[in-house]
């Protein structure tokens, strides 16, 4: 007679935990990740805004900071990859998240700001 063991059998693995996503502290700390090796005053008064962000919207607003960050650290090409993730996980924020809705993020792409 076989017994169905349950460590026997491996589960599915989500490519994306909800806990993660449901956190708008996953989105500031890829914030982090994006700047994460720039030593810069700019980067610390980026860190003292994101400290004070408390929608989505906020974070899509300083995005462009971001980028003009990177890319005077680095160059455009890394700071459109680094922004362009950090954008894609926004995103799926907004749009697995409970609290918010897709339209508090603007629909089109956003100028960058100097």
């Amino acid at each position: 007679m076989f017994f169905k063991l349950p460590w026997l059998f491996k589960s599915k693995k989500e490519s994306y935990h909800d806990t993660q996503v449901l956190e708008l502290d996953f989105l500031v700390d890829e914030f982090h990740d994006a700047m994460g090796d720039i030593q810069d005053p700019l980067r610390t008064r980026l860190h003292a805004a994101l400290l004070s962000c408390q929608t989505p919207k906020d974070l899509w607003f300083l995005r462009g900071k971001l980028f003009n960050l990177i890319s005077r650290h680095h160059c455009e090409y890394v700071a459109h990859e680094r922004v362009a993730r950090l954008d894609h996980k926004l995103q799926f924020f907004v749009s697995h998240h409970p609290d918010h809705a897709p339209e508090e993020l603007p629909s089109g792409p956003m100028a960058l700001l100097h």
